[in-house]
């Protein structure tokens, strides 16, 4: 039996997430067209599912509040 642990690691392979490992499972994409990171796992932001509609990162979300307030 083998595990995704067992695959060669290609070293050009992205990584995505805040956590930065490949892509894996099933992954979310931030809504942000400047988003640095773009692609995350669904466990690292903590959600069980895809949204429906649009859905940004903590960071990007961080940045679009604060560029509101000016």
């Amino acid at each position: 039996v083998s595990s995704v642990a067992d695959l060669p690691i290609d070293p050009n392979e992205e990584l995505y997430c805040y956590c930065q490992q490949v892509s894996y499972g099933e992954m979310v994409a931030c809504d942000n067209d400047d988003c640095e990171i773009e692609w995350f796992h669904l466990a690292c932001v903590n959600l069980k599912t895809v949204p429906k509609g649009k859905w940004y990162c903590d960071n990007c979300s961080a940045k679009m509040k604060g560029k509101q307030r000016k």
